[in-house]
């Protein structure tokens, strides 16, 4: 690794501190307060050796994918507001999430683990910490095609914009938002010791009118590491720049990096807009998957997930606080790939499978996955087999959540999920699946569902939050399953 990332990986811990020790005021002198600490612990039960799809689907991992097991967790998070002579300039966040999970996928480990700078208006966060779209409803809806909440936090080093920023001179009609972040993948890929790329970026436009239109353009990359054949992928300051910019790599890089892009590059464009009403907003949106050039072009427009997100006022007085519904579809890919020229390759290509491949990578094979998680949508399934990388990515879903407040200030969560799943396209690059390539013929129905159900509840003035969840799974694509979540959160 290259002394300048080295540096950064063994300072992702110190780089908040000295960053408070070089740009606060001598005179400013505070004392943390107390964080706020909570404890939980689940027990899950499945009726098969497979946990249901939305009991352990966008939880940031922590919930084990194989059946019945228990869970503990605690979490301390805190912070802390530091004066200055124009008032309140500086503050800290810092948290740590402990997960213990003994079973079949025991761990115990840091779900969390972060320190956080904001400062006139900017940002500053290092560690592992939850990273989702900024734009869609992570609790409801079914996940962003780029960073959802699915998987474990990658680590990471980010800086940005801390919220929603005007540009000079417009009088808040044009606002800004993004970030850029540099990470480290986990061990056990088919390419080892692999970096992480991610930038984001929104503009939206409308500030108090009750419209709001707003797009932007997520880029994530893996990058740097070494191929499974011992190769080492050069990972130089140069090269940082090259993933930053998705250009060619040198005569140093792997040949398909040396005539494309250097690193494995994904992303989404996001467009949508906000409606702002008396009693209700609505935001309406549709992402598109990028995989290649020609999709910054929208070559592929048909391949989107398209939402409608209402959140209700409590002025309405009706039991339901907010309702998503989206539609998933990835089957066109690019279109048919173009048939190969060449009468003397010994490589048959199948002329309907696309240019685009979602999730996956020749080189990067484990694919848009982290520590056995898909990071994106997690319609899209990983196989078990690091080689081999998503599985399902030709889909065609339907789904729905919705939020209720019940008498008693009993909240209720439910979803459902439809999908159509065809599998992937055939690549020559990638070994097919052999466990479940041959599920698909031509296709795959999938039914999931989710009702979670929060009591809140206070024992010797200390707040208790009573937790029960049910699933249900139909279809071979995930299993027939049906399972509970029993769990109780007490703030400490």
């Amino acid at each position: 690794m290259p002394r300048f990332l080295t540096s950064l990986s063994h300072s992702i811990s110190l780089s908040l501190p000295l960053s408070l020790i070089l740009f606060f005021p001598t005179q400013i002198h505070a004392q943390l307060t107390k964080p706020d600490l909570s404890f939980e612990t689940y027990g899950v039960v499945s009726s098969s050796g497979t946990t249901p799809f939305w009991l352990q689907s966008n939880r940031h991992g922590m919930f084990a994918p194989d059946g019945s097991h228990i869970l503990t967790r605690f979490q301390a998070h805190g912070l802390e507001t530091f004066g200055g002579s124009d008032g309140d300039r500086f503050t800290l966040r810092y948290g740590a999430d402990l997960i213990a999970r003994p079973g079949p996928s025991s761990t115990l480990s840091f779900n969390q683990g972060y320190l956080r700078l904001d400062a006139w208006g900017l940002f500053l966060q290092a560690g592992r910490f939850h990273n989702t779209s900024p734009i869609h409803d992570e609790e409801l809806g079914m996940g962003s095609l780029g960073v959802s909440g699915n998987a474990t936090p990658i680590p990471q080093i980010r800086a940005g914009l801390a919220n929603w920023t005007s540009i000079p001179f417009t009088r808040d009609f044009i606002q800004i938002k993004g970030h850029v972040a540099h990470g480290w993948m986990e061990n056990g890929r088919y390419a080892s010791d692999v970096l992480y790329h991610e930038k984001v970026g929104h503009a939206k436009f409308g500030g108090d009118f009750w419209l709001n239109i707003y797009g932007g353009l997520a880029q994530y990359a893996f990058w740097g590491g070494t191929m499974a054949n011992g190769t080492d992928i050069p990972n130089s300051f140069s090269d940082f720049w090259r993933v930053f910019f998705a250009l060619k790599g040198d005569e140093n890089a792997p040949i398909g990096m040396q005539n494309y892009a250097y690193g494995n590059h994904r992303g989404a464009w996001d467009f949508g807009f906000f409606l702002d009403f008396k009693d209700f907003d609505i935001n309406v949106y549709r992402q598109f998957p990028l995989e290649t050039r020609d999709n910054l072009k929208l070559k592929s427009y048909m391949d989107a997930l398209t939402g409608v997100s209402i959140d209700f006022g409590s002025d309405l007085e009706i039991p339901i606080i907010s309702v998503v519904y989206e539609y998933l579809y990835t089957k066109y890919q690019d279109g048919p790939r173009r048939p190969n020229d060449n009468p003397d390759s010994s490589v048959e290509i199948d002329p309907f499978r696309g240019n685009e491949n979602y999730y996956n990578h020749h080189i990067y094979r484990t694919g848009w996955v982290y520590n056995r998680r898909t990071i994106g949508n997690p319609l899209f399934i990983p196989s078990s087999d690091p080689r081999i990388g998503v599985f399902n990515n030709r889909i065609v879903a339907h789904h729905l959540g919705v939020k209720f407040a019940l008498p008693g200030n009993v909240i209720m969560t439910t979803k459902g999920t439809f999908s159509r799943n065809y599998g992937k396209r055939w690549d020559n690059r990638v070994p097919e699946d052999p466990e479940k390539d041959a599920l698909f013929d031509p296709y795959i129905n999938q039914w999931s569902f989710l009702t979670r159900i929060e009591i809140p509840a206070v024992f010797r003035n200390t707040p208790l939050t009573f937790i029960a969840e049910a699933g249900l799974d139909n279809g071979l694509l995930v299993g027939d399953q049906f399972g509970m979540i029993l769990g109780l959160r007490w703030g400490l």
